[in-house]
């Protein structure tokens, strides 16, 4: 019987499943068989302050995009499902509440992870799939927050602190293209955010980025279209400082539609790659880093490593 499994990450922006069959001559262990990434914006019905309150249609998203994984999965015969909550969800009102019903909704059985662990998972996945050995420091932007994953010599640290994309654009953007005052105040919510963490992100020499973003500007800096986005084409790709500077000056002068129509972006990604790319940019000045390297393997990758040594696998 062919040994396939099946990992799920729940965002606050996006759903993303990972379908892949054991392999034993694989550097990491498994061969992907099929991805998918469905735009969910579970923050887009939440109020800008205080307690995140996912909505009916948030809700609604997430459920037929479950289902859509469902199918998938029961298409290629999957035996073991790995889901996991991440971003806005776990500062969610009622968010227990949320992925029992979502698990009554689609038979997927979804467990709610921190956020240190969620970049063990995601730094794990990525130095697994690019065989990094030496001292790094993996981050992993999302739709609300983003995770550091550090690791130099024995000592391993996962900080995750709530700066993401999807809510930073929602909550700052309000007008299409973007004006100064909003991206200046976006650049300094960042700066807010990595301050209390600098002692945890610090130190180490080789930068590695993870997520969305950090693959549409990977994309786009190495011409890669976006039917042929995937960790094939980006992993291990450069992106340096004035590149990711470069799009950034293109880009926050277009307005939501000319980045899909002109930089070849999907409308989910086009609605928030400028708040992301701050980010990025802000983790760069702010480390003093000149360059990072691409990753589009992280937390779904982690997840079939973690439990396949559980169960034996490696």
């Amino acid at each position: 019987m062919k040994d396939i499994a099946a990992s799920i990450d729940l965002g606050s922006h996006t759903a993303r499943l990972l379908i892949a069959q054991r392999c034993n001559s694989s550097s990491w262990g498994w061969t992907p068989l099929l991805r998918r990434r469905v735009y969910i914006r579970l923050a887009a019905d939440s109020r800008l302050k205080g307690d995140t309150k996912i909505g009916p249609h948030a809700t609604a998203r997430a459920v037929e995009a479950l289902r859509d994984f469902s199918k998938l999965i029961a298409d290629f015969n999957v035996r073991q499902i790995h889901a996991v909550a991440t971003g806005i969800i776990r500062n969610a009102v009622h968010g227990e509440r949320f992925l029992a019903y979502l698990t009554h909704q689609t038979g997927i059985p979804i467990s709610l992870i921190s956020g240190e662990r969620e970049a063990l998972l995601s730094g794990r996945g990525a130095c697994s799939v690019l065989n990094i050995q030496e001292d790094s420091l993996v981050f992993d932007l999302g739709g609300g927050t983003t995770e550091f994953l550090r690791k130099m010599g024995d000592e391993i640290q996962g900080v995750s602190i709530n700066l993401g994309a999807a809510v930073l654009t929602r909550r700052f953007i309000r007008s299409d293209p973007p004006g100064r005052a909003e991206l200046d105040a976006i650049s300094s919510e960042v700066s807010q955010h990595l301050d209390p963490v600098a002692s945890s992100i610090s130190g180490v020499a080789l930068l590695v980025g993870t997520g969305g973003s950090v693959a549409a500007l990977g994309a786009m800096v190495h011409g890669i279209a976006a039917d042929e986005i995937g960790p094939e084409r980006l992993n291990g790709r450069t992106l340096h400082l004035p590149q990711i500077e470069a799009c950034l000056m293109r880009m926050k002068n277009l307005t939501t539609a000319e980045r899909v129509s002109r930089l070849g972006l999907d409308r989910g990604r086009a609605e928030v790659i400028v708040a992301g790319s701050l980010i990025i940019a802000g983790i760069l000045r702010f480390l003093e880093k000149s360059e990072l390297l691409v990753s589009m393997s992280d937390l779904l990758e982690g997840l079939l490593i973690e439990n396949g040594r559980i169960q034996g696998v490696r």
